[in-house]
C-alpha cells in the first residue's frame, strides 16, 4: 500500500527508524523461509514438547511476564479490515476480505474477558457470513456462526474452522488472552536479524484449542510477535506465521483518559508446512478505540446485512 493509499485509509506512516536494516523483505507479502534445520530467521524449537524448565535470562523476564506485555500491546477496542490472498507454488486462489471488531470487557469478577465479531464482505459467495466469539475467563468460549443461506445463528466451535478456505483459522485471527494458556520462556533468538524473546504457549484444555503448543518469537522493542510455530493436537508441527517487521507501525489513541501507543503488524503470511500452501494477510484499515458497545457484539449484529 503506497503512502497516499495508507493515509486515505486512516493508517499512519510506517515507522522507518525501527526496522532492522538486515531484514529482507501482520500482518504481509513474505517470501518462503527455509523449513527444517536451525537456519537464521527460524525458531529453533525445543525438542522437549512440553517445556519443563523455564529459561532464565539476565533480564529476569519470565514467559508469563513477556506474554503479558504482548497482550498489553493492544487497545481495549479496535476494528480492522484485512485482505487475505491464498496460494501455492503453482497457483493462486481468490481474495477474501473480512472485518474484525474486538472489545475487552473484563471487569472485576466478570466471567467474560473479551468479545470478537468477524464478518466477511468479499467474495460475494461468503458475503455476510459472520462469527461471534465471547472469550470467558474459565471454561469453553461461547462461539456462534451466522450463515446467510440458512438465515440462522448456530452455536458451534469455530476455533479450528478455516477462514473461507485460507490457511488461517479463526483461532489465528481472534486476539488471544493471557488466561488461555501456560507460558514458558525459551532461549532468546535472532529472527531475520531481529533480537527476539521466545515463549512456548500450551493452551489450557478448557479452551478447546486446535493446537497443543505454540512457540512465539516476540521482538524485544515493542513486544510484537514476529514468528509463530503451531503444533496440532497430535503434536505435529503444521503451520508457521511470519510477520514482516518493516510493516510494524505505531497507532495512538486515548484510552481511559490517557494517551496510549500500540504497535501493530500490518503484513504477515501463514504457511501450511505439509501442504506447501500459504495465505498473505494485509491489514488495510485499522481503527483504534472506535465507539463500540455491547450491542455491536450480539446475535442481532451478527445477522445484520452490513
Amino acid at each position: 500500500m503506497d503512502r497516499e493509499s495508507r493515509e486515505s485509509a486512516g493508517l499512519p506512516r510506517r515507522s522507518l527508524a525501527w526496522a532492522p536494516r538486515t531484514i529482507p523483505p501482520l500482518l504481509l507479502a513474505l517470501a518462503f523461509f527455509a523449513i527444517g534445520g536451525t537456519a537464521l530467521g527460524q525458531i529453533d524449537a525445543d525438542e522437549t514438547f512440553f517445556t519443563v524448565d523455564e529459561f532464565v535470562g539476565e533480564d529476569g523476564q519470565t514467559g508469563d511476564a513477556i506474554y503479558k506485555r504482548v497482550v498489553a500491546n493492544r487497545f481495549d477496542a479496535f476494528e480492522q479490515v484485512g485482505r487475505m490472498r491464498s496460494g501455492s507454488r503453482n497457483q493462486r486462489f481468490q481474495d477474501v476480505r473480512i472485518r474484525l471488531r474486538y472489545m475487552n470487557v473484563e471487569k472485576t469478577g466478570s466471567p467474560i474477558v473479551s468479545k470478537t465479531i468477524a464478518k466477511y464482505f468479499e467474495p460475494s459467495d461468503v458475503r455476510h457470513l459472520g462469527y461471534l466469539i465471547i472469550n470467558k475467563r474459565k471454561g469453553p468460549d461461547d462461539q456462534f456462526v451466522y450463515r446467510p443461506s440458512a438465515r440462522k445463528v448456530r452455536r458451534v466451535n469455530v476455533r479450528g474452522e478455516a477462514v473461507a478456505g485460507t490457511d488461517f483459522s479463526f483461532e489465528d485471527i481472534v486476539p488471544p488472552e493471557f488466561e488461555d494458556g501456560a507460558h514458558s520462556r525459551l532461549p532468546d533468538q535472532l529472527i531475520q536479524g531481529t533480537p527476539a524473546y521466545v515463549v512456548a504457549v500450551v493452551p489450557h484444555a478448557d479452551t478447546e484449542s486446535e493446537y497443543s503448543k505454540l512457540v512465539i518469537a516476540v521482538e524485544k522493542e515493542h513486544f510484537v510477535p514476529i514468528q509463530t510455530h503451531y503444533w496440532d493436537n497430535k503434536r505435529v508441527l503444521i503451520k508457521r506465521l511470519d510477520v514482516d517487521p518493516a510493516s510494524i507501525s505505531s497507532h495512538q489513541a486515548t484510552e481511559k483518559g490517557q494517551a496510549k501507543e500500540v504497535w501493530v503488524a500490518l503484513s504477515s503470511k501463514m504457511t501450511q508446512l505439509k501442504l506447501d500452501t500459504f495465505t498473505e494477510l494485509d491489514i488495510e484499515e485499522f481503527k483504534a478505540n472506535p465507539n463500540l458497545r455491547s450491542r455491536h457484539f450480539s446475535e442481532r449484529e451478527l445477522t445484520a446485512s452490513r
